[in-house]
């Protein structure tokens, strides 16, 4: 591998570092690693209000008004991420105007080694392509989670529209890998211990934060909850 790539895919040691702790801590709280935690956490978790507001640089999925935010933290490597990307997209139907979902990047490099070069395709794909190409490529790049690659991500991206030497140069450059590593910090500074990790925020702007692959009923518990209060 020669310097050129080192430098265009390498994450900060201290991210490194952050994903060897997470991802200790999970296995020894006795979830696994990436197990199916189901933490749930309402807005007395302080540490979730660290997390970044919605902005216009995020990706939205839903009614961009809606007061009710459904912030996710997610690895396009992780199954547990898969398996709530399903039930998310759910949410958004039966709440149908009542929330926003966002999706930001939490790559756990340390146990995940592409999915991080992933996060830094699918921020590609929207700068390149528009919000509508970015959640056509996390569809589909989840529905090939096993099969993640350069090519892979050329495919895709091709199928939205995107040259593939077009994806390739904007992979290259530091302001997108810099993009990732900032939400991925975000997270760990918002209580993100594993993937995925949620934060539901309302208009007063409380926070419920949870973590894991949750079945849709708890999930939507935990949206109504938001809603009311």
């Amino acid at each position: 591998m020669n310097q050129k790539t080192l430098e265009e895919y390498s994450v900060p040691i201290s991210i490194v570092i952050a994903g060897v702790i997470i991802a200790g801590a999970i296995m020894f709280s006795g979830g696994g690693i990436l197990g199916s935690p189901t933490a749930f956490g309402n807005n007395l978790s302080q540490i979730a209000n660290n997390v970044n507001p919605v902005n216009e640089m995020d990706h939205i999925k839903g009614n961009p008004s809606a007061e009710v935010s459904i912030i996710e933290f997610s690895d396009y490597e992780c199954p547990f991420c898969q398996r709530v990307h399903s039930t998310l997209n759910q949410i958004v139907e039966d709440f149908d105007g009542e929330v926003k979902w966002i999706y930001r990047h939490f790559p756990l490099t340390s146990i995940h080694s592409n999915a991080f070069s992933a996060g830094v395709a699918g921020e590609c794909v929207a700068q390149l392509g528009g919000n509508e190409s970015f959640w056509n490529f996390t569809e589909q790049l989840f529905a090939s989670q096993d099969s993640l690659s350069e090519a892979l991500y050329e495919d895709i991206a091709s199928s939205n529209g995107i040259q593939a030497d077009a994806l390739k140069k904007c992979m290259g450059e530091s302001r997108i890998r810099e993009i990732v590593q900032d939400q991925t910090q975000n997270a760990i500074d918002s209580g993100g211990r594993g993937t995925p990790y949620v934060i539901v925020v309302n208009k007063k702007g409380e926070t419920f934060p949870f973590s894991g692959a949750l079945p849709y009923e708890q999930i939507r518990t935990i949206i109504q909850s938001a809603i009311r209060n």
